[in-house]
């Protein structure tokens, strides 16, 4: 999350590679106040290669291999933005997405690593499975034990990487069903390994044979058909599996971003690792050439050049002289053999044994140590970035800014005077507007870009019986301005919704932090944008709104609906069985509350994400359709409050909630077993009366009492309807369940564990 320093410069880290993550580390342990830190990814967890062919063999698990960037992100204090780069403008400081407004820097470093080169045989990309990216290669990689293990495996490369894949892949096997698979590795050199001492690529010729793979020397694959490789002598080979181990190639869009690139794509960088056409840009890892000291695309050296990227990124932010990295001639290479043993390679030097295996577990588990058991930042003070100022020879501080930018005025105003320029307002609204069109929103639903009115006309709907009003504010939940400006919007509609009723307007409620002009512009452009993109999906338009500044991001939105012909509350025959339905899973509130003590791993928040992000459109329109009574929707007060306020509504006593029929998000039992809860819970438990309280542990309560933001709907429905209402909402995508009933004689909540 954001400091409450004024934010005068934007270091962007694009990819989190095994040197960007040294640069996050770096800054989280010795910060700058005043600079806003932020990585884009396109996973929320990046794996360490060095680990990758233990991986395979078995000796580590999926969470052993990655490094959690939210964590990082958070400890770093960072915003992570996790979202596909598809161009970078260096000339006018800005990076592109396909579903996103350009995001500006001031100051950027680019890590990304490679991508497999497919181009290289024809037939690679439908019938190969690359190894980098690494994520991909995990899922197919796993796929093959749904395959019963095939057992023609094919291997195409003869470098380091590939030997040490082959050995593993052998070894698991083995372990798997006891039986050796029949593995061809082909290579183009006429020995393996060629990079590396002669001895070395001996060593690793024995272990495979011995493992009962076959060869091919001297052959380059020229085509991969389903389950057939064609070299260039004509010669084929079945396979059921074939894996690609070859040089990488860079990112094809970078070809258009204005820097100095080698023959092969490359980012061509200086001593100092900075672009040699654009100083304020940095690169490291696979992405950059070293023209002058080339070296192989090997891990190792992205790991080494993570500490002279941080200092390097630090004193080129302060105007100081920057350090030459001089990556070393010799390193030590382990290559394990699949038998618990490795080779040990430094220059001529070549060793083997079961010390050199133990020796890469640990330097692997060492590193690995170093990016998890984070702690959260502490605020200290704003210092000047002498190496970003608008002239090096005038010194930055609050004073100078004053003069050139309104945003960083010594006296800050409050009351209205607090409120985002027309300047900042009016450009970024244009350029949201922009990109939401050109992303299918509707030009009809976008808001007016004129701002000489505070006010708004409506247009009444035709048979509109009531209006319908609601408001919702987020604060910064998530450190992606664009996604914030989707989720609050989601979640604002909510309401709407749940009063069973179609949103038709709203009124932006945004509050900025303090930035300069550009900046702010810029991050107002994003929150607007993905506010935009989910007006449209509903239908929805956005007319008006204020914003302000000081303290941190919120978002939020004052929406108008009409019940024009949906179904008006009514109610229920006493005599009847009401059932409760729920449609979406619990659980974003101790998953949030978690984020902030980095105790919930990326994947568990992807989760949280992906449910705040799922409208409730689409489920109040099968509730509709299927004769629903009543129903609210689940947010901060938690489900059991929510769902014995829709029994008061209803003139009954209490509800009958299942727990185990609750559909939670993956990862939040461990939480609540570990005692953690959102700062909610406490009050939410103590508004409900659990009737039956003593019988069930505190844990296994919680999920009812935790308060969740674009939670689901929960419906009413009489049990000839509620059946067909779930299913329909299965088959719709929703996980959605029967969780309980509506209770006629026991006040408040009565819990049970089955047998409704």
């Amino acid at each position: 999350m954001q400091s409450h320093h004024p934010i005068i410069a934007d270091l962007v880290l694009v990819g989190g590679g095994h040197a960007q993550i040294a640069v996050l580390k770096a800054f989280a342990m010795k910060p700058l106040p005043g600079l806003r830190l932020t990585i884009v990814t396109n996973s929320s967890r990046t794996p360490y290669s060095g680990m990758l062919p233990g991986y395979v063999e078995g000796v580590w698990q999926d969470e052993d291999l990655h490094i959690d960037l939210r964590h990082l992100a958070a400890a770093s204090g960072a915003r992570i933005i996790v979202a596909s780069v598809t161009g970078i403008n260096a000339d006018l400081k800005q990076i592109c997405f396909d579903d996103r407004p350009p995001l500006a820097f001031d100051i950027l470093s680019i890590n990304i690593g490679g991508q497999p080169n497919l181009a290289v045989v024809d037939g690679a990309a439908e019938h190969a499975i690359p190894v980098k990216p690494i994520g991909m290669f995990q899922k197919k990689f796993e796929t093959l034990f749904t395959q019963k293990l095939p057992q023609r495996l094919a291997v195409i490369g003869g470098g380091a990487a590939g030997c040490e894949l082959a050995l593993a892949l052998i070894t698991r096997w083995m372990e798997e069903n006891g039986t050796v698979p029949a593995l061809t590795l082909i290579t183009d050199t006429d020995h393996l390994m060629p990079q590396m001492a002669p001895q070395a690529g001996r060593l690793v010729h024995k272990k495979l044979l011995a493992g009962g793979a076959d060869i091919v020397f001297g052959r380059r694959v020229t085509t991969i058909k389903a389950n057939k490789l064609i070299l260039d002598n004509k010669d084929t080979f079945g396979f059921d599996a074939c894996f690609l181990v070859t040089q990488v190639a860079a990112p094809q869009w970078l070809a258009n971003s204005g820097l100095d690139l080698d023959a092969d794509g490359f980012v061509m960088v200086a001593p100092t690792l900075q672009s040699t056409s654009h100083p304020c840009i940095f690169a490291a890892g696979d992405i950059a050439s070293i023209s002058f000291n080339p070296r192989l695309k090997a891990g190792v050296f992205a790991v080494r050049a993570g500490k002279i990227l941080a200092h390097n990124l630090r004193r080129f932010i302060l105007a100081k002289s920057l350090t030459s990295w001089k990556p070393q001639k010799h390193y030590l290479a382990l290559i394990g053999t699949g038998d618990r043993r490795a080779i040990a390679v430094r220059g001529d030097i070549v060793m083997s044994g079961r010390l050199f295996w133990y020796l890469k577990c640990w330097i692997d588990s060492r590193f690995m140590k170093k990016y998890t058991n984070l702690l959260m930042p502490e605020t200290a003070p704003i210092t000047p970035f002498a190496g970003l100022s608008e002239t090096r020879k005038l010194q930055q501080n609050t004073n100078f800014l004053s003069r050139h930018d309104p945003a960083f005025s010594s006296i800050r105003c409050l009351g209205c005077a607090a409120k985002t320029s027309h300047q900042v307002l009016q450009a970024a609204m244009h350029d949201a507007v922009t990109l939401a069109v050109s992303r299918g929103a509707l030009p009809d639903l976008m808001p007016p870009l004129g701002l000489e009115t505070d006010t708004a006309v409506l247009l009444a709907p035709h048979g509109v019986s009531r209006w319908i009003q609601s408001v919702d504010i987020l604060s910064e939940i998530l450190t992606d301005p664009f996604l914030l400006g989707e989720i609050a919007t989601i979640h604002a509609l909510s309401d709407i919704y749940a009063s069973l009723s179609k949103p038709l307007y709203s009124l932006a409620i945004i509050n900025l932090p303090e930035t300069k002009l550009v900046m702010q512009t810029n991050q107002l452009t994003h929150v607007l944008a993905g506010a935009l993109l989910a007006h449209s999906k509903a239908g929805v338009r956005l007319i008006g709104g204020h914003t302000s500044e000081g303290g941190g991001l919120s978002v939020g939105f004052a929406v108008t609906g009409s019940d024009a012909n949906l179904p008006v509350e009514t109610q229920p025959i006493l005599n009847d069985d009401f059932w409760l339905i729920l449609t979406k899973p619990i659980g974003t509130g101790v998953i949030m509350a978690a984020t902030m003590q980095l105790k919930a791993d990326a994947i568990c928040v992807d989760g949280a994400i992906g449910s705040m992000r799922h409208s409730n459109q689409l489920a109040a329109g099968i509730f509709i359709q299927n004769n629903i009574i009543a129903a609210t929707d689940v947010t901060g007060f938690g489900l059991a409050r929510h769902a014995q306020n829709l029994a008061m509504r209803l003139g009954l006593a209490g509800c009958v909630i299942d727990l185990p029929s609750i559909p939670l998000l993956n990862g939040i039992t461990p939480l609540f077993e570990a005692g953690i809860k959102s700062s909610l819970h406490e009050q939410n438990q103590q508004a409900v009366h659990i009737h039956n309280a003593g019988k069930f542990t505190p844990n296994s309560q919680a999920v009812l009492f935790d308060p969740q933001t674009s939670g689901g709907l929960l419906g009413v429905f009489r049990a000839k309807d509620a059946e067909n209402a779930l299913a329909a909402l299965t088959q719709s995508g929703h996980r959605a369940a029967m969780i309980g009933r509506l209770d006629q004689k026991t006040a408040g909540i009565t819990i049970k564990k089955g047998g409704l």
